[in-house]
């Protein structure tokens, strides 16, 4: 189902968990100098969330359906999710762009899927795109944090609403009082044990892969429920996953765009 936030007060520190039902997923490059997680369904893998190599940060996550949202077939104006996904994921819309593109595009979601997206540029500003609804952009001036499970936003008049109900809203009350906690820098390690405190852990779905992303610096960490004690480093200019064994010795792996599973690291 995963839960996404984004603190963006004293610096700006984007979290997600993915959850999964099963599924196989796998990391990749997209263009080169970006990183993506792509999931198999019937045979294909799909684009599910990344971040482009221009440093903005995109996923998919389910949301409670509605009748408005329910798919369409594509054309120049209209989309599903997962076309808006590749499309920043090839670096085809600025995000200076977004908010003022999808006035002119209908997104409605994939055959037998309900979702919404999270994009996010590297100064914290934020849009979330919920097919059917509406879009939702915001700016750290809004509110210090951002926070999206699989509930709608957009039943909401508030950026973020203090009292919510739906799919995830015990993970999304519970990451927004942690944030509303923070009193300085948001740590890599402060915001994994906030991701940790809203794990899934079956029988339908679990937290496959947890990340932490500096977009600033565009530092990214991650680490997978097989291996809470690793945590991985992956570098967008070299294209370097990086870790640390038990020994202390460093293991290093390059990302390609034909791209690795959990049990290749």
């Amino acid at each position: 189902m995963c839960t996404s936030f984004v603190y963006r007060k004293e610096n700006i520190i984007i979290g997600m968990n993915f959850d999964n039902d099963g599924k196989e997923f796998r990391i990749s490059t997209n263009l080169g100098n970006d990183f993506l997680v792509s999931v198999k369904i019937n045979k294909t893998f799909f684009p599910s969330f990344g971040i482009n190599k221009a440093g903005v940060f995109i996923n998919d996550l389910m949301v409670d359906s509605c009748e408005e949202g329910k798919y369409k077939r594509q054309n120049e104006k209209r989309w599903i999710p997962t076309t808006l996904v590749k499309k920043i994921m090839d670096n085809q819309i600025a995000f200076a762009d977004l908010h003022s593109l999808l006035s002119g595009i209908e997104i409605v979601n994939s055959p037998n899927s309900s979702t919404h997206n999270l994009v996010v540029d590297r100064k914290g500003n934020t849009c979330v795109i919920e097919p059917g609804r509406k879009n939702i952009p915001s700016k750290p001036e809004d509110s210090s944090y951002y926070t999206m499970t699989n509930f709608p936003l957009s039943d909401y008049d508030e950026i973020q609403p203090e009292t919510v109900t739906g799919s995830g809203s015990d993970r999304y009350l519970l990451v927004n009082r942690q944030l509303a906690g923070v009193k300085s820098i948001l740590s890599p390690d402060k915001g994994f044990k906030i991701l940790k405190s809203v794990e899934q852990h079956g029988p339908d779905w679990r937290t496959d892969l947890s990340l932490i992303y500096d977009p600033v610096l565009m530092r990214l960490l991650f680490r997978f429920d097989n291996q809470q004690d690793t945590i991985f480093e992956y570098k967008f200019k070299t294209q370097e996953i990086i870790h640390y064994n038990q020994s202390h010795e460093q293991k290093t792996i390059i990302l390609t765009k034909k791209g690795i599973t959990k049990n290749d690291i």
